[in-house]
């Protein structure tokens, strides 16, 4: 079980949704699925040691949510048997990812 992965992807969700406490729309949202099914994650499957991001606090949101989902996609898919929404959360992080992308740009 990749706990400390977890752990990682639970604090670049953390400031994915801090990041973002301020929007009320669906990307907002998706943020906050993704963030509680890593919570519940950790929870499960807690790291024996503590975990860190270097640079997290300068991580922008498309950045956290890049770095989660690279994790994520690096675990192998037979823990889906241990990890029953781990579909649920790769699905809503590339979906997120494309969106933030998406309004980044828009932005720019």
């Amino acid at each position: 079980m990749p706990a400390e992965s977890i752990a990682k992807v639970d604090l670049l969700l953390g400031r994915a949704t801090m990041l973002t406490a301020d929007r009320w729309d669906d990307l907002a949202a998706m943020i906050h699925e993704a963030m509680g099914i890593s919570l519940l994650m950790a929870a499960t499957h807690p790291s024996s040691r503590p975990v860190n991001v270097p640079g997290l606090t300068r991580l922008t949101a498309l950045e956290c949510v890049e770095n989660a989902l690279r994790e994520v996609q690096a675990w192998d898919l037979a823990l889906a048997a241990e990890l029953p929404d781990l579909a649920q959360l790769r699905v809503l992080l590339a979906d997120v990812r494309r969106d933030l992308d998406s309004s980044v740009g828009r932005r720019g």
